[in-house]
């Protein structure tokens, strides 16, 4: 009997813990396709030419055109791009939240793609609590750019929510905007 209330109290506390401590949602992780954090990647029989760069958390960012890829000389280009199915590219959460480590600007700044090419830089203006609040995930989506990326982009007006910063989508429009 005593038994049996414990379990049932272990199952309420889990439930009533789920709600203030929740899991991430994210599923991939790059060691789950043989990959690493730092691995470029582009989809293999797919219509999307786009590369990304992968983190250990299991998001990828989008080099929007091959002119800003060119500014990573370091990640050894085309031919360091691995090639992965659709499906693969697709587990990685594609990341809207950059900043630039180069200067050691503590901003985190949403990219808004206006066209296929192109976007606008906007500084998420929120505190960190808050952003953690909207989006518990927000500070593993954060990828350094560096400097020559960061003055590329034109800036925009600043995001005053995490929720108002767009997702990344090929095929969506990206006016619409994202829902944590």
């Amino acid at each position: 009997k005593l038994a049996m209330k414990k379990i049932i109290f272990s199952i309420i506390l889990l439930i009533v813990l789920s709600f203030y401590f929740p899991v991430s949602t994210e599923a991939a992780r790059p060691p789950d396709f043989g990959l690493k954090e730092g691995d470029l990647i582009s989809a293999i029989f797919s219509d999307d030419p786009d590369v990304y760069i992968i983190n250990e958390y299991g998001y990828k960012r989008l080099f929007l055109n091959p002119e800003i890829f060119k500014f990573y000389d370091h990640l050894g280009g085309f031919f360091n791009v691995k090639l992965v199915t659709p499906e693969v590219r697709d587990a990685f959460i594609t990341s809207s939240y950059f900043r630039d480590c180069e200067s050691n600007n503590p901003k985190v700044y949403g990219v808004q793609v206006t066209n296929e090419d192109d976007g606008v830089l906007r500084w998420v203006n929120v505190p960190g609590n808050t952003a953690v609040q909207e989006d518990p995930d927000f500070f593993s989506k954060v990828f350094c750019i560096n400097s020559k990326e960061f003055s590329w982009y034109p800036k925009g007006q600043p995001f005053n929510s995490v929720r108002e910063i767009p997702r990344y989508s090929r095929a969506a429009s990206p006016a619409i905007p994202a829902v944590p």
